[in-house]
Order: C-alpha cells, then sequence, then structure tokens
C-alpha cells in the first residue's frame, strides 16, 4: 500500500474518526497511529496501535504507568470495542526504540498543539541519535 493509499484509508476509517473525537474530548495533546495500520499490512483483526502525547504531566508514577492503560479501555468501552482492539502507550514513557519508530513510522493523526508534536520528534530524534552515536563510537 502506498503512501497516498494508506493515507487515503486513514481519513477514511470510522473507528480512527471516531477515535480523533475522543481524542478531542481528552487530555491529549498530539495521537499517533503507527503500526500494522500505517504499513499497509493491516487485516480485519488488527489492534489500533495508539501512541500519545498527554496534554499534562502525572506526577504520581503509578498514576502515570496506567494512564495509558485506563484511556485506551475508556476508549474501547464508547467505541464497543473489545479491549484488546486497542493499544495505547504514552509516547514519554515509550521505551526509546518504540517512541522513534512512532515517529518515524507512524502518523498524527489528531495534534491539539502543533508545536507540541514538533518538540516531541526534536526530542526523541535527538535522544536517538545520541544513543546511535554513543553505541556506534564505543561498540563499533
Amino acid at each position: 500500500m502506498s503512501d497516498m493509499d494508506s493515507d487515503q484509508w486513514i481519513k477514511q476509517d470510522k473507528t480512527l474518526s471516531a477515535l480523533r473525537h475522543l481524542a478531542e474530548n481528552a487530555p491529549v495533546d498530539v495521537l499517533w497511529l503507527y503500526g500494522s495500520r500505517t504499513k499497509g499490512t493491516a487485516d480485519e483483526s488488527s489492534d489500533y496501535d495508539l501512541a500519545v502525547a498527554f496534554t499534562d504531566f502525572e506526577t504520581d508514577p503509578l498514576e502515570r504507568r496506567l494512564r495509558p492503560e485506563l484511556l485506551s479501555q475508556q476508549w474501547c468501552d464508547a467505541l464497543g470495542l473489545d479491549g484488546d482492539r486497542l493499544s495505547l502507550v504514552d509516547i514519554n514513557q515509550a521505551p526509546l526504540p518504540l517512541a522513534m519508530a512512532v515517529i518515524r513510522d507512524g502518523k498524527a493523526v489528531f495534534v491539539r498543539n502543533p508545536l507540541r508534536l514538533i518538540r516531541e520528534e526534536l526530542r526523541i530524534s535527538s535522544m536517538w541519535e545520541v544513543d546511535y552515536q554513543y553505541h556506534r563510537a564505543h561498540y563499533g
């Protein structure tokens, strides 16, 4: 599936449209879609792999850890989806390789704060570059 086909599919996907609407009413600055649905390898049984940049920072570690899972469950309930149909990660808590895959291969499908989108992309890219250069310098 070409990028054009992928972009067109994303615009027409009803579940994704509903997710964008839910993001508008949640403390979400940016919502990315990544994984099989952006690679063009999804089928009917594929889940929606989503990453989110929350509007505010949760100070309690347990709440911060559970926040994406609770939001995913709320959204599944609102859309009448099985709990395994949405996979939601906090971009600020995701392991660096996953965060890099999200910004490199994924698509921002909801952006409340364009500056936040740019900041997250720069932060993750910079961390990736530093990590890559360190390993390259020390381990060849």
